[in-house]
């Protein structure tokens, strides 16, 4: 009985598996699926399929697997496509830091192209679709489509199976799920996806060299830092780490200190340490650059191209890198004795970058290594290295990696203190509410305090970060002018808010030294602050950039309402809709007790400018 299998969830339109194949960029195939009972099957020249779709309670699970017959180096599976359905939004979430969008569909002013990967909820007329896959999937699986003014058009799930030698495989499980309560689905993908249950209080906050020195730091300006957080009676009380960024090594895939760090790297860390502090350090384990002596003489070490022979897979402000190859005992060892040493001079966090590079290059040594396994093959020499010595963040950290060999992760891209960078940020920050505290501490990226009201460095705009984009025959390019530090004090008040709503880690980024004593006195009042659950976006699936936060507290509340537009705008929050009674609050910025009347917050907000109430 030829019958094509489908789904149906009220109020959205009918997902049918008409399944298309492609084989090494050949001619696309469409299963001609076949009823086998319990599943569906097909067979094209390429292999044999299968398709099971399973109710689980009022989820629908959807399992997709195959034996080719042949040798095959690259499959593209597109599961299903809808050709357009009427939505109201939706919300694409990325497999890393950053690069989450959500869309306003009756707002939309121009169609626009959208990818999400583990994660994407559609909703209409107030219910919401998930469509969701595991972390631990094995190959990716990617929502793709167009979203437009009231509409989806060409909704497809495409996976993509590069070099995998063995005959058979299995996609991820795609899990469907239809509800009122978005956030609830939410948490529940959440839950599933733990694999080390973890407790979680106060992460140890930090100073990050980063964000205001990037590539000009040096040994001199990391202890003057330091120094001056341990003359600072409540800095010192609530900063644990001071982290050394990229810029203290001789290149990547060579770490060891370059002339900026004169002293070394263990005298650096006794320092530190004698001044109250753990010492913490970057490094991107799985790059390493040209000029580096493994690029030079340790090919066995790195991963291949297409046709085999190492490739440059790894690009970011025009430095190129090769990919090292977890699944060769030689990179195994380099690794756990590189990290093995710097836990033994003391070290105690590892920020760890530039992970999900390890995606971008096609082939490994062992073919058999699917893509969700790289990573934590990566993790398992560093942490037989640091020996429970050091706590690690992971950093363009895919999650198909897990919870079990990391502290926390980036889930925020770069925010640079600069208005549009924190707007193009909030999406990813907001989004990832359901993992912080459950499988790790969320980073939504550094709490940046320096503008010209609260900073008296000559120099706050000096550093140019997208000069190295220009090109010899390139025009006067605006664009390209940009600086990192261009915010007023009402904007870094949005940015510092959105850090603490979030719940996890607080790392500063500034010059410290240089901050006025307004500026310091607000990163006293956020560093203080007690560490609450991450925030839910109250407005996550009917607005583009969420304007509303709700944040649980031991005893307590705190709610934070942001007007992101170019006018006035009245922001109202109703607490008894979520079940609170308050009549007086704090602001949190200015220390005035403010009167909440009927339990309903109510204010006239200025462009670029939000208010933080405790509650």
């Amino acid at each position: 009985m030829n019958t094509t299998p489908h789904i149906t969830f009220d109020g959205f339109p009918e997902i049918v598996f008409n399944t298309v194949i492609t084989a090494d960029g050949n001619d696309p195939e469409m299963l001609d699926w076949q009823n086998s009972g319990d599943c569906f099957t097909a067979v094209t020249p390429g292999g044999e399929w299968k398709l099971r779709i399973t109710p689980r309670g009022k989820n629908i699970d959807v399992a997709f697997s195959g034996r080719k017959s042949r040798k095959i180096d690259r499959l593209t599976i597109t599961l299903f496509q809808i050709p357009e359905f009427n939505a109201d939004h939706v919300l694409p979430q990325a497999v890393r830091m950053g690069g989450c969008e959500a869309y306003d569909l009756k707002k939309m002013s121009a169609p626009a192209e959208f990818t999400g990967e583990l994660l994407t909820s559609v909703t209409r007329a107030g219910v919401t679709l998930q469509y969701s896959t595991p972390f631990h999937g094995g190959f990716p699986v990617f929502f793709r489509g167009t979203a437009d003014k009231g509409c989806i058009r060409n909704f497809r799930a495409v996976s993509q199976i590069d070099f995998y030698e063995p005959e058979e495989f299995a996609l991820p499980v795609l899990t469907l799920r239809s509800s009122s309560d978005g956030f609830a689905m939410l948490e529940e993908y959440g839950n599933e996806n733990v694999d080390t249950p973890k407790t979680f209080g106060t992460p140890a906050y930090g100073w990050n060299s980063w964000d205001y020195y990037r590539w000009t730091i040096t040994e001199e300006e990391v202890l003057k830092n330091a120094e001056f957080i341990a003359k600072d009676t409540i800095l010192s009380k609530h900063i644990r780490r001071i982290i050394i960024d990229d810029g203290w090594q001789y290149c990547y895939g060579e770490w060891e200190a370059n002339h900026y760090f004169p002293s070394g790297m263990k005298s650096l860390a006794d320092e530190i340490t004698k001044l109250g502090f753990e010492p913490g350090l970057w490094f991107a384990p799985a790059i390493a650059e040209p000029h580096s002596r493994i690029a030079q003489w340790d090919h066995d070490m790195l991963a291949g191209s297409v046709g085999g022979q190492p490739c440059l897979a790894f690009e970011c402000m025009r430095r190129f890198g090769f990919i090292l190859d977890p699944t060769v005992p030689k990179t195994q060892r380099f690794l756990e004795n590189l990290f093995r040493r710097y836990a033994d001079m003391g070290y105690r966090y590892f920020k760890l970058d530039f992970l999900y590079a390890m995606t971008k290059a096609p082939r490994y040594a062992d073919r058999s290594i699917r893509r969700d396994e790289l990573v934590p093959r990566l993790l398992e020499p560093i942490c037989r290295g640091v020996g429970g010595k050091a706590a690690i963040l992971g950093c363009n950290y895919p999650y198909t990696g897990g919870n079990a060999q990391i502290e926390a992760v980036r889930v925020g891209a770069d925010i640079h203190a600069l208005w549009e960078r924190l707007k193009a940020n909030m999406p990813a920050v907001a989004a990832h509410f359901w993992s912080n505290k459950k499988l790790w501490y969320n980073d939504p990226d550094f709490a940046l305090c320096r503008c010209a009201e609260t900073s008296n460095d000559p120099d706050m705009k000096r550093l140019k970060a997208l000069y190295p984009y220009v090109t010899p025959d390139d025009a006067f390019s605006e664009e390209r002018e940009f600086v990192l530090a261009g915010m007023t004090r009402q904007e870094v008040e949005v940015l510092l808010s959105a850090v603490l709503m979030a719940g996890g880690a607080i790392n500063l980024s500034d010059n410290l030294p240089l901050l006025n004593e307004n500026g310091l006195e607000m990163l006293r009042k956020l560093v203080r602050a007690e560490s609450g659950e991450a925030a839910r976006p109250l407005d996550l699936f009917t607005s583009r950039l969420p304007s509303y936060y709700l944040q649980n507290l031991r005893h307590g509340h705190r709610a934070l309402l942001v007007n992101w537009g170019e006018e006035n705008a009245l922001r109202q929050l109703d607490l008894t809709r979520y079940g609170i009674s308050a009549s007086t609050g704090t602001d949190f910025w200015s220390g005035k007790k403010i009167t909440i009347r009927n339990s309903r917050l109510e204010f006239e907000l200025p462009p670029h400018s939000c208010r933080l109430i405790t509650f």
